[in-house]
């Protein structure tokens, strides 16, 4: 028996349930099983499949970019060799799921002495995720390295949640190797719950000091590929990298009070209903669970109290470095935010789920509704998000270009007809084509490199390509390759050694087509030898 439970005189709490585990998979199957490929599985899995071979899609400036979830890469990589990217797409989906499903059903029977109340929490930590972040996060979905680093953060939060501090510190060294920011910020928001943690129950640091070095070591592949990004970049160039990292690629997830005012309302709005109830469920906590039960749960509520004070701080930071954005972007690339996004939504899941199994103890008629309701609105929500699936069931990855299946099928001419390492100019955010084509592009909007030389030379391309000044004397940066007329596509095929450009079929252009379907046009420019 743990310390906690000697101290509390509480029952034990329920063991791990596979058959909860199975139904909790079920909830994130439906919540993420879009068709492949998802929005960052495009981005993803071609830089795992060019690690391992990298003769594939040669000569892309993103595949051939520093690559920093080492991981991810490695193990995912090397499934490629075997298999279809949508196989390994599938494969990862479901090993992630499980991972994440298992975990959460261990640390939902921590703090929760009922059952089956893990499947009415894991809806509602993934609705309240995907309806109330503050600053884009999400767990359940594509596969990616975050996906699977979350899975040891959970298992992290289960292990302190029945006082095993001696385990989380590996496990989160272990997040940390998958994703060094979402294991990194989970390690500052233990170590937050460690301090406050009452005397009698907080373990010594000296106790713990070998699980915090084995911790740190397992976290070093992750860790170390993250300092190796701006090694080799002079301080001026990182800093200009940084500005545009941070304020015109992902302002969304990292700089919030750079959006527009409507957005930036919505979401404050959305999560301040979310803090709300946070605050309100803390004030509960006497009768939101007993013994171990209230023990645990005060220490999850603690770690999402933790995320929300690091975000405050990132705030903080973005006002006082305003008028100095190469400072406030060194400061806020990395990513404050994303922590109380999936913290504070777990808390409120597992707070709500250890109100209801209070209430099937003492009061099994208000149980009754109460567990109907809270399983009413994130079920409803889910079954939304199915719908939609089934009205439109085109992958995400291919949302943004203008017909998807005549956009594949140009992408499959390509790759059955078109050499290897030949490069393509593509639309600005098709995003999908080296997935379907398997051909090198020269830059699209969603793969940006992490290094700073190669992402100032991303920048680069992407204004040379599709920015231009209106007759209104505004910038716009999302015009299509056929509005740049063929004279302009001809100097850009000559400048960067492009073999083939795929556009929209509107405008045409006058330049060879050697392929063409109702949406989308394949032309073969004349380069002089």
């Amino acid at each position: 028996m743990t310390r906690d439970a000697q101290n509390s005189g509480g029952k034990p709490l329920l063991a791990p349930s596979w058959r909860e585990t199975v139904l909790v998979f079920l909830v994130f199957f439906v919540v993420g099983g879009a068709p492949v490929p998802h929005v960052n599985e495009t981005h993803y899995l071609a830089k795992a499949k060019h690690f391992w071979n990298p003769t594939w899609c040669a000569g892309d400036l993103f595949l051939e970019s520093a690559d920093p979830h080492w991981v991810f890469y490695a193990t995912f990589g090397v499934l490629t060799k075997r298999f279809s990217q949508a196989t390994v797409a599938w494969l990862g989906r479901i090993a992630a799921w499980l991972l994440l499903a298992w975990t959460w059903q261990k640390l939902s029977a921590r703090v929760i002495s009922g059952k089956y109340f893990s499947i009415i929490t894991a809806a509602l930590f993934v609705v309240l995720i995907e309806w109330c972040n503050f600053a884009g996060e999400w767990v359940v979905g594509g596969v990616e390295s975050k996906c699977f680093a979350y899975g040891f953060v959970l298992w992290a939060l289960a292990e302190v949640a029945r006082g095993n501090w001696r385990s989380a510190w590996p496990l989160l060294g272990i997040a940390s190797s998958w994703h060094v920011l979402v294991g990194g910020w989970s390690v500052v928001g233990l170590l937050v719950v460690w301090i406050t943690e009452p005397l009698e129950s907080r373990p010594r640091l000296r106790d713990n000091f070998p699980s915090l070095l084995l911790g740190g070591i397992l976290a070093l592949p992750g860790v170390i590929p993250g300092l190796l990004l701006s090694a080799s970049a002079p301080a001026n160039v990182a800093a200009t990298a940084n500005q545009i990292y941070v304020f015109e690629r992902l302002p969304y997830h990292l700089a919030p009070l750079t959006l527009p005012a409507g957005e930036l309302i919505g979401r404050a709005a959305r999560f301040g209903i979310l803090l709300a109830g946070f605050v309100w469920l803390q004030w509960l906590l006497p009768i939101l669970a007993t013994g171990n039960s209230r023990i645990a749960l005060d220490r999850l509520q603690r770690f999402a109290a933790a995320s929300i004070g690091i975000g405050f701080i990132g705030l903080l930071g973005e006002v006082l470095f305003w008028n100095d954005p190469g400072h406030a972007a060194g400061f806020l690339k990395y990513y404050w935010f994303r922590l109380a996004d999936v913290a504070v939504p777990l808390a409120i899941a597992l707070s709500c789920g250890s109100l209801m199994s209070q209430f099937s103890q003492g009061m099994p008629r208000v149980a009754k509704w109460a567990s109907l309701l809270t399983a009413t609105i994130p079920g409803v929500l889910i079954l939304y998000v199915a719908i939609n699936r089934w009205v439109d069931p085109a992958p995400p990855a291919n949302s943004r270009v203008q017909n998807a299946q005549d956009w594949q099928s140009a992408c499959l001419w390509i790759r059955q007809n078109t050499p290897q390492d030949a490069l393509f100019l593509i639309p600005r955010s098709a995003q999908s084509f080296k997935w379907y084509a398997e051909r090198p592009d020269l830059c699209n909007w969603k793969d940006v490199p992490q290094d700073p030389i190669s992402l100032l030379e991303w920048k680069n391309r992407l204004l040379d390509v599709f920015s231009h000044v209106t007759e209104w004397g505004e910038t716009s940066r999302d015009r299509r390759l056929g509005e740049l007329g063929s004279r302009r596509l001809g100097e850009l095929a000559e400048k960067y050694g492009i073999d083939y450009l795929l556009a929209e079929e509107y405008p045409p252009v006058e330049l060879p087509v050697v392929y063409q379907n109702s949406s989308y046009i394949v032309y073969q420019p004349e380069r002089a030898e």
